[in-house]
């Protein structure tokens, strides 16, 4: 079976939406959250608890995110680039200001470049067949959209709005073997 995965970014140190993407993580029945960076975690016990629950956290780090507030919340500093296998292919997420495209990260066709950094959601498919799936923010959208985050399941790939969940228009892609891969 194919994990769910809850895909979020620019979280810039909430506690309140990082209690609301766990609930929506569980909803969704996701196997893990994936965070494109900037999560800037507090020293508040709370957020570091939430961090390690029962679903799964991979992190990238940001630009705003610093060695200083990752130690003072005892965890451990985040890599630039997460990469995993995921139903035959590549994903690969990093924060999007270091490496702002899949280029010079050793992608191919049908895999997914997942990247945060512009709090504007983003879903395409580039010249080379790779997906660039950028969710947004949950916590300072810069788009008249509003705040969200994405879905990445065995069907495809949805943004949502993170007040109430609706798909937000253009911003889906449905994965069809023949011919995305």
């Amino acid at each position: 079976m194919t994990p769910t995965y809850l895909i979020t970014s620019d979280i810039h140190g909430s506690l309140r939406v990082l209690e609301r993407l766990l609930e929506k993580a569980r909803r969704f029945n996701a196997e893990a959250i994936l965070i494109a960076g900037d999560l800037c975690p507090s020293d508040n016990p709370l957020f570091s608890a939430l961090l390690h629950q029962e679903i799964p956290m991979h992190l990238v780090r940001g630009n705003c995110d610093s060695s200083y507030e990752f130690s003072n919340a005892s965890l451990n500093l985040p890599p630039l680039v997460w990469r995993a296998p995921w139903k035959g292919r590549g994903l690969v997420m990093t924060h999007g200001d270091r490496y702002p495209s899949p280029y010079g990260l050793d992608l191919k066709k049908g895999d997914i470049f997942l990247y945060g950094h512009t709090h504007v959601p983003k879903v395409q498919l580039d010249a080379d067949g790779i997906l660039l799936l950028n969710p947004g923010s949950p916590t300072y959208p810069r788009t008249s959209l509003g705040p969200s985050y994405a879905i990445l399941d065995g069907e495809g790939v949805s943004v949502r709005a993170f007040d109430d969940d609706r798909f937000l228009p253009s911003l889906q892609y449905d994965f069809f073997e023949e011919s995305d891969q």
